[in-house]
């Protein structure tokens, strides 16, 4: 059975690697939450909802206006 001996300057790299590592994690979190909210139709129309009837009522409008 071995012992591993780590020098100072070996621990301060594994801790500097793992903060690292930390917050790389939590910006790929965070940009999940946004391209989640940014694709989610429920988000738009709670934050926006004048903005999403009119742009629904628009192209309800241009489609029905295309089929004639």
């Amino acid at each position: 059975m071995t012992i591993a001996r780590h020098t100072p300057g070996e621990l301060e790299l594994r801790a500097e690697i793992e903060r690292t590592r930390s917050q790389v994690v939590g910006t790929a979190q965070a940009l999940r939450r946004q391209l989640n909210d940014f694709w989610d139709v429920r988000h738009w129309v709670a934050r926006r909802p004048g903005l999403t009837l009119g742009i629904a009522f628009t192209a309800g409008l241009y489609l029905g206006i295309r089929r004639r």
